[in-house]
């Protein structure tokens, strides 16, 4: 390997570009539902609560252990957790793009390819968001899957086992596109030894699964593990096709990525058209980095396959986005390879500064403080009760989160599937469970916004709505008293006009 690779000190530039960016982009974005699921079950991990049994939820149990350690650290620093966990995730997202500069500068034998490839990856609007506004599971599982086929390309196949694992064992979608880039790689580069890669993969995919499943089995957990990784997913998730609302599908992506959806889509386009040209010998002949594309092209056919068969919203694209860079870095190799050089240089760097340009924008643009806001409102409710008030909440952990409170049971999700899973596990069924919630009389309940009107009925008459904070309702026991649902009123801010005070008075 020339000596060019070995010693690149271009890996801090990107990563001190990286750094610029998310910083800039800010730590305090809201705490939305699914950010504080992943924020409360690193809390309930840091405290000693393996995954799933602190909080039960569809994806891989590292995206409760990866925020356990953000957490885990702000409590060996005396630093607060969230912003903590939203460190660590910053480092993390650093460490992909980075990882992806590695992988386009090895794979096509050009440090200018890989500053393209990971410029792009860093301009991902979508990836911006949840760098630095975490935690959320798809942001360590890029860092594998990208780790995963940098391996394919050094010929680390133990490794890239471990990766596909990995980025498993935070989504389990990222396994499909992973898988199938790793696979076709080992027939396309290890041709004389296949069969020996082969079980160098099948050994380095399961042994992180064989120490995840040591931990739960010694700790008790194993069965929830199983239910809330696999069972769940394949017996209660329905499923939400992409072809089913496209104009949907196509705002919503438009939302999050801006003008990089156009980026993504570019990038896609091109790693498939430069793989056609690597069936071609004259051409593989000149340029022997396209040998290897047809893997990468087989991972992002898995990965667009599934989300054609399951897509939620934009965060589902996440484990596209590291082959649509790949397919950005290899349409820059092709096209510049005649050029000297420096003239190479200079069109790399006028498009990864384009990037960094385009991600700085963004991320000024929509810096926010919305946490601020929603510390203020909690911080503003609990001070009218007594230190050890309680909360439960109802797909709203956010305040949870924020106060360092534990939920009374594991199940604050309601949706996807949860809901049937809790129909058939908890005595009762979810009837039961809601008779069980209300009988328990936690002080407070918290209700995130698109909650169905269900829940806030089965609260009725024992709890009363009291008003909102961001992304979420309060309500409070209604035995607390009159004066002290007034006074949480007023802390509240609550709007006798607002539809759930109205359909309080409609209960009545």
């Amino acid at each position: 390997m020339p000596e060019v690779i070995r010693r690149d000190r271009l890996v801090p530039v990107v990563a001190i570009a990286c750094v610029v960016v998310y910083v800039a982009h800010g730590f305090h974005g809201a705490l939305t539902r699914d950010l504080g699921v992943y924020s409360y079950a690193g809390q309930q991990v840091a405290d000693g609560v393996p995954p799933y049994l602190g909080i039960l939820n569809r994806a891989g149990p590292l995206a409760h252990a990866i925020p356990g350690i953000g957490a885990l650290l702000a409590r060996l620093g005396g630093f607060d957790d969230l912003l903590t966990m939203r460190v660590l995730f910053m480092l993390i997202a650093t460490a992909a793009v980075c990882a992806t500069y590695a992988l386009g500068r090895d794979l096509f034998a050009s440090r200018a390819a890989g500053l393209v490839s990971a410029g792009g990856m860093l301009a991902f609007h979508g990836f911006i968001q949840y760098a630095s506004n975490g935690p959320r599971e798809k942001t360590p599982m890029t860092l594998f899957v990208v780790l995963a086929l940098w391996a394919v390309t050094r010929r680390r196949w133990f490794t890239a086992g471990v990766c596909t694992s990995l980025a498993t064992l935070c989504l389990q979608t990222a396994f499909f596109s992973t898988f199938a880039a790793v696979a076709v790689g080992v027939l396309l580069v290890a041709e004389t030894g296949r069969i020996r890669a082969s079980v160098r993969v099948a050994l380095g995919g399961l042994l992180p699964v064989a120490a995840l499943g040591t931990w739960f089995a010694l700790v008790g957990s194993l069965r929830a593990a199983v239910d809330g990784f696999y069972v769940i997913n394949r017996r209660y998730t329905v499923p939400d096709p992409l072809t089913d609302d496209l104009d949907r599908v196509w705002l919503d992506l438009q939302e999050a990525y801006g003008v990089t959806v156009w980026l993504m889509l570019a990038g896609v386009v091109a790693l498939v058209l430069v793989t056609l040209a690597a069936v071609v010998p004259p051409a593989r002949r000149a340029f022997p980095a396209l040998r290897v594309l047809p893997a990468m092209t087989a991972g992002l056919a898995a990965g667009l396959a599934w989300t054609l068969k399951e897509y939620d919203a934009w965060p589902d694209l996440f484990p596209v986005l590291p082959f649509a860079v790949v397919g950005l870095g290899a349409a820059f190799a092709v096209v510049v390879r005649r050029l000297a050089p420096r003239p190479q240089w200079v069109v790399a760097t006028v498009l990864a500064g384009a990037c960094v340009v385009l991600a700085l924008v963004y991320a000024v643009s929509t810096r926010d403080h919305t946490l601020d806001a929603q510390r203020e409102a909690t911080a503003a409710v609990l001070a009218e009760l007594p230190e050890g008030a309680t909360i439960t909440s109802i797909e709203a952990p956010q305040p949870l989160v924020l106060t360092g409170r534990t939920n009374p049971t594991r199940h604050q999700m309601f949706r996807s599937g949860l809901q049937d899973y809790l129909d058939d596990t908890w005595p009762g069924g979810r009837v039961g469970f809601e008779a069980d919630l209300v009988g328990d009389g936690p002080d407070l309940v918290s209700v995130g916004e698109t909650t169905s009107l269900r829940w806030r009925r089965a609260l009725m008459p024992e709890y009363v709505f009291i008003g909102r904070a961001p992304l979420w309702e309060w309500y409070a026991r209604a035995d607390l008293g009159e004066d002290t649902i007034e006074r949480l009123r007023t802390a509240a801010g609550y709007d006798p006009g607002d539809p759930f005070a109205l359909l309080e008075d409609d209960a009545g």
